[in-house]
């Protein structure tokens, strides 16, 4: 798991990457373009000369000078134009076809980052989180309600299809309004119901909508913290988890706890709402007793207190498909 700014400093290498190989073709091309045209690259070289004479000339103050020089830049670029043309080359053949036309792979325009490099982050907190969870992120098209009955559920009262119907609505304007502010979210209900794959399609649309968006199992996350409790440095895992404008944590309820990962864990619910940030859990405890009977009491109370809790019924809809396949 990496962090925010860990991301950025591997979007920015990239962004550096592509110019250097954009800048390396393009010269292996010109050369080939060169030996074609004999008559260009000196039009290329007297473009530079006069092209530096302009400068010295506007540092001199030298307006008249300067008004030539540009001049002779722009003929020389209408000579070089017509000569490209002559053999069939396209006007901007010399230059470096970069990946991004708008900063030309610097990673900046206008000063700021550019939205080539906030995009190949989002790319690459995808790639992490699919690695990461059961499902791969999806968009809400992907969670069908065909596969739930459309009947009544003994245990809900009503009709199931229809109710989770609601729920993916539900979901569906929450991950359009979501701010780093919006409520957490507390997706209860047996296994194989579908509490992560409508969790990470929540987590879908809001790293696409440029919010880093970070999933952990509850299991590998105590896990991991615990391991760097005894190794000497920072807690990177903890403090990126603490960050993210929404974090997932799936499965609680399977992490194995003990003094230190019971404080981890509290550490990482009061953090998190102390600053602010929308966290989604999901978990096959339904009980909210047996929360309260697992987790200390200030533990429980965070998350009981201060999440909406969304109740998925039925059954494990993996076994339901199985046994039609059967």
């Amino acid at each position: 798991m990496k962090s925010r700014d860990e991301l950025y400093r591997l979007a920015r290498d990239w962004a550096s990457d592509n110019r250097q190989r954009a800048v390396m073709q393009a010269h292996q091309d010109n050369e080939k373009i060169y030996q074609a045209l004999p008559g260009l690259k000196p039009l290329e070289d007297e473009a530079r000369r006069q092209g530096s004479q302009a400068m010295l000339a506007a540092l001199e103050g030298d307006t008249a000078k300067r008004a030539a020089a540009l001049e002779a830049v722009a003929r020389i670029a209408s000579e070089k134009k017509v000569l490209l043309a002559s053999a069939g080359y396209p006007e901007n053949a010399l230059e470096p076809k970069y990946t991004c036309p708008i900063c030309k792979d610097t990673g900046k325009s206008q000063g700021l980052t550019c939205q080539c490099v906030h995009q190949r982050v989002r790319v690459l907190r995808r790639e992490e989180i699919n690695r990461s969870s059961p499902l791969q992120l999806s968009d809400f098209s992907s969670f069908s309600l065909e596969k739930y009955p459309n009947g009544i559920d003994p245990e809900l009262g009503g009709n199931l299809r229809e109710y989770m119907g609601k729920m993916l609505a539900f979901a569906q304007k929450y991950a359009q309004e979501f701010t780093p502010d919006s409520r957490n979210l507390l997706f209860t209900g047996s296994a194989g119901l579908g509490k992560t794959k409508l969790a990470l399609s929540i987590a879908d649309r809001v790293l696409n909508q440029g919010y880093d968006v970070i999933y952990a199992s509850a299991a590998d996350l105590m896990a991991q913290l615990d391991r760097e409790h005894f190794q000497e440095g920072d807690s990177l895992w903890m403090d990126t988890v603490k960050e993210a404008d929404l974090l997932i944590l799936d499965d609680l309820g399977t992490e194995f706890l003990n003094s230190y990962t019971t404080s981890a864990l509290y550490e990482l619910v009061n953090h998190r709402l102390l600053t602010h940030r929308a966290t989604i859990y999901t978990t096959n405890i339904t009980d909210p007793g047996v929360i309260q009977s697992r987790y200390t009491e200030k533990i429980a109370s965070r998350i009981l207190g201060n999440c909406k809790m969304i109740r998925f019924f039925g059954q494990d809809l993996r076994v339901r498909q199985s046994l039609k396949k059967g």
